[in-house]
């Protein structure tokens, strides 16, 4: 196990000391699952995901779920997440802003900013069916996901033109989200050997394609009911925004 952990810290502490922007961060969680009788487990999770590698704290998650074992190939969930964003919205000069015009600043510019907590509730439902062969496991999941974010009345806008907070009030209404998203995830069990290397691609779709989600990872048997899973994820958004790279561990353990 020393060995795993220093080769996994030979790999991630290089990166994060390069991470210096929103669209590089960790993502770390602890999952546990308890298997109720031969169909139904239940499951829950807490996560922390965070910007510029570990130095701002992203968002904050907790959740539930309920599983049941169809038939031997075939299993469906349905659970439940509260979330917790810290948000940065920034704003930019155009043209026509009074500053622009002075002089004071130049299209482009960043203008206001607000840093605030927000909560989205989401609920989910999905079905994966899993084919296996040898070594290989190959599993497809369906899933759709409900999301609710209430509205809120954020206080304190900072202005970078003149380096001071007023306070502004800005109306975030509320807001719901229907996704599909459709993942397909392929591992490979090395006999003899307490890792399982993986990889998955994942798409979210409402209506349109939103977001491609590529991860490829190794997971590592502690002991019986104990793993470790480290990983990297790619992002790709479809609406113009950067893409964003995380380096994922995750403990899990079943009771």
């Amino acid at each position: 196990m020393r060995k795993w952990a220093v080769a996994f810290a030979a790999v991630l502490l290089p990166s994060l000391g390069y991470a210096q922007n929103d669209n590089i961060g960790t993502i770390i969680s602890i999952e546990g699952e308890h298997r109720i009788d031969k169909k139904w487990s239940a499951s829950m999770d807490i996560e922390m995901r965070t910007r510029n590698a570990l130095g701002d704290v992203k968002r904050l998650s907790a959740g539930i779920s309920l599983s049941y074992k169809i038939c031997p190939w075939l299993k469906a969930d349905a659970g439940y997440t509260f979330i917790g964003d810290h948000r940065r919205r920034v704003s930019h000069y155009d043209e026509g802003d009074r500053d622009v015009v002075k002089g004071l600043a130049e299209v482009g510019d960043p203008k206001n900013r607000r840093i605030f907590w927000g909560m989205r509730h989401r609920t989910y439902a999905s079905l994966t069916a899993t084919w296996k062969t040898g070594n290989f496991k190959l599993s497809l999941r369906e899933r759709w996901q409900y999301t609710y974010r209430p509205e809120q009345i954020v206080e304190g806008r900072y202005n970078y033109c003149y380096d001071k907070t007023d306070n502004a009030p800005h109306h975030y209404p509320t807001k719901v989200t229907n996704m599909l998203r459709s993942r397909i995830h392929a591992e490979y069990k090395i006999d003899s050997s307490p890792a399982t290397p993986y990889v998955s691609l994942e798409t979210f779709n409402a209506w349109k394609l939103k977001k491609v989600r590529c991860t490829a990872g190794v997971e590592w048997k502690l002991r019986k009911g104990h793993t470790i899973d480290t990983a990297y994820r790619y992002q790709h958004p479809t609406n113009g925004k950067q893409d964003s790279h995380y380096l994922c561990l995750a403990y899990k353990f079943k009771f």
